[in-house]
């Protein structure tokens, strides 16, 4: 397994490197979280906290509505605890944080709960089907969207089977109350694919589509896609790290983008 985490460890030196070069120079936001959800959940009385760090390269520069604050030279932090309050449901807690290197400031942008569910069917030892879904409610600052109460439905779709797992998360999005451009529904698809090496250590890619309104979907060029090469492993105390680094296939999308998932023992 050491011959495992050697790379992984590299990666992660070779990663953040960039980001810190990235972030000197031209860095600049992405969401507060680019993640899919998979089998991975706090069961019963379990506590769990992560740290999500996210940012893109050569965003937009001007706003996209009076008062937002474009995510040019933006780096945005969200921690996040999540209970285990039944058998197969757990509540997350995230707070969105984002630094701005034009203001040279440091800020608050949200608040985000969610109701979080997921069933587990056992085929074998190394087989096993899971879904469930995920509901969030999310406060944000007028500065980051122009609706600022938003509210999400992700699907969680997937299967594992010896060292492979494939997940799908078919996602609607819509504004809560009274907003600028009305409140429609929303599309985005997320997916991974991803092989464990041991334990310790796996490898996968990831997509992102977000395809815009469900009742007129958009799709090739004029939509968002956006692909990662990730990577997770484990630390022999117990830190999980999660990191990628991706390509924008489409105009709307962010050509490179870096995004860190870290896990804190509980």
């Amino acid at each position: 397994m050491n011959a495992l985490l050697l790379p992984a460890a590299r990666l992660i030196g070779a990663t953040f490197t960039l980001c810190a070069l990235l972030l000197s120079t031209a860095a600049l936001a992405a969401p507060d979280e680019i993640v899919v959800f998979t089998d991975e959940f706090e069961k019963k009385g379990e506590v769990g906290y992560e740290l999500h760090l996210n940012y893109a390269a050569r965003a937009r520069k001007t706003p996209d509505y009076p008062g937002e604050q474009p995510p040019h030279r933006v780096f945005r932090v969200m921690p996040e605890v999540a209970w285990g309050i039944a058998d197969k449901w757990n509540l997350g807690v995230h707070v969105p944080f984002s630094y701005s290197l034009n203001a040279r400031s440091f800020s608050l942008d949200g608040l985000k709960i969610r109701p979080h569910n997921l069933n587990v069917i056992e085929h074998s030892p190394d087989s096993s089907t899971y879904y469930g879904a995920n509901y969030e409610i999310a406060i944000y600052d007028k500065r980051i969207t122009e609706s600022r109460y938003n509210g999400e439905l992700r699907g969680i779709l997937g299967h594992k089977h010896g060292d492979w797992k494939f997940t799908l998360n078919p996602i609607i999005n819509q504004a809560l109350f009274k907003n600028p451009n009305g409140r429609p529904l929303e599309l985005e698809v997320f997916g991974q694919v991803i092989r464990e090496f041991g334990d310790d250590f796996a490898l996968g890619v990831e997509h992102y589509s977000s395809l815009g309104r469900l009742s007129r979907p958009t799709f090739g060029p004029g939509s968002e896609q956006i692909s990662y090469l990730v990577a997770e492993f484990k630390t022999k105390k117990h830190y999980e790290f999660h990191l990628g680094v991706g390509h924008g296939w489409t105009a709307p999308a962010d050509k490179r983008a870096f995004k860190a998932l870290i896990g804190f023992p509980f």
